[in-house]
């Protein structure tokens, strides 16, 4: 990796801090307004899962693309262009009309999540050490993450006081601010960086053990994120009558366990190495899971969810580290488009299983059967990821 260019990292950091921000805000918005789009829609529990499914669709059409650009023109132009797409994906929900459009702004977030995440996880490779890289991702993700908090939590109550519509409205000040910001930000792509064709670049990272083991670890990540995002707030409110403010607020839970654990787990996998982690958090998770929808209470739902939020952290700070060093060792040193566009491709299948399982599962079985199913598949796919990262012991940069 370069050298940070003279004062290019830290302002590259708050940058794509800011990008994981409005991304997080607009992105967890929809989980208070989800009843209100099910009561005024009458969706089931199989439509909400279809429609949070357009978001990791979109997600997978667009990685290829964006990682590609990013190496080839640059990371500022890709994080443009996503500030313009949340912007119309936000307009989108406040102006939706019926299913098709709900849909249409899923969709429309997926594809500017796709850019962003992208191009920032690219630009912080740029200028971030490889010694230093878990934990400034994990920093990166936890302090832009906090709106994951500001989604629900202050979201909830907007939309009980004021509607959907203009809840949304109002958030649209965020993208179109993040879109002054990035068009200030320097360029971090390495001058003269020769950009391998698509496929065999491919080829030559997955034969990294590395980025097997983490594109395992990552995936089982979002599959969970996504199988619960659409089930819980539904299961809140029928088996607790909970409102959009009292959703957001058991929703919390999860995202702060998340956000707060992420940065040591990083540390830990910096310092580490990144296989102890990955095994830590996948067995976390599996045995928090399944706690979730048995909880009798909505204080204990949330305590489920700190432990169930805390194992996703470990399990996932190695995650990104150990798919830009596969991209080192491949010898495409530069080419962080490249690993930030698996990254995002990773996640978003992930996230598209979730979701499609979620919509399928719901219709023949109970939530608390598809979480304790969901339990047993963390726990297989995380050793599946700790036989590969027993191949390369300890990966850490520099070896």
């Amino acid at each position: 990796m370069p050298a940070d260019p003279p004062g290019s990292s830290a302002r590259v950091f708050r940058v794509v801090v800011a990008i994981i921000f409005v991304d997080n805000v607009l992105f967890t918005l929809v989980v208070p307004a989800l009843p209100v789009f099910a009561d005024r829609y009458g969706l089931s529990d199989s439509l909400a899962a279809a429609i949070f499914l357009a978001f990791p669709l979109a997600q997978l059409v667009v990685a290829p693309f964006a990682g590609r650009a990013a190496d080839r023109l640059g990371r500022r132009p890709v994080m443009v262009a996503s500030a313009v797409l949340m912007l119309v994906a936000t307009l989108a929900f406040a102006g939706a009309k019926g299913i098709g459009m709900l849909i249409a702004a899923r969709a429309l977030q997926g594809l500017a999540a796709g850019l962003a995440w992208t191009a920032g996880i690219a630009a912080l490779c740029d200028t971030v050490p490889p010694e230093r890289l878990g934990y400034r991702l994990a920093l990166a993700e936890t302090l832009g993450g906090g709106a994951s908090l500001v989604g629900p939590v202050v979201g909830g109550p907007l939309i009980d006081g004021l509607g959907t519509g203009w809840t949304f409205s109002l958030m649209a000040v965020l993208p179109l601010t993040l879109g002054v910001v990035v068009l200030g930000l320097p360029e971090t792509r390495r001058p003269g960086t020769v950009t391998p064709p698509l496929l065999p670049a491919l080829r030559a990272m997955w034969r990294e053990s590395g980025a097997r083991g983490g594109a395992l670890a990552l995936m089982v990540l979002a599959a969970v994120l996504a199988l619960m995002e659409p089930l819980l707030p539904l299961d809140l409110d029928d088996r607790f009558g909970l409102s959009s403010t009292g959703v957001g607020l058991v929703f919390g839970a999860w995202f702060l366990a998340f956000f707060a654990i992420s940065p040591l787990a990083g540390r830990w996998s910096d310092r580490r190495g990144r296989r102890l982690p990955v095994l830590v958090g996948g067995v976390i998770t599996a045995v928090s899971l399944p706690m979730v929808p048995i909880a009798p209470s909505p204080l204990l739902v949330a305590v489920a969810l700190l432990g169930c939020g805390a194992g996703l952290a470990i399990l996932g700070a190695p995650t990104g580290p150990l798919l830009s060093e596969a991209v080192d060792r491949a010898g495409m040193g530069g080419n962080y488009g490249l690993s930030s566009s698996v990254i995002t491709l990773v996640f978003s299948l992930g996230y598209t299983v979730g979701p499609a399982s979620a919509s399928a599962a719901s219709a023949v079985t109970s939530f608390a059967v598809i979480a304790a199913g969901a339990a047993v598949l963390v726990l297989a796919v995380t050793l599946a990821a700790d036989r590969q990262l027993s191949r390369v012991e300890a990966l850490r940069p520099g070896e």
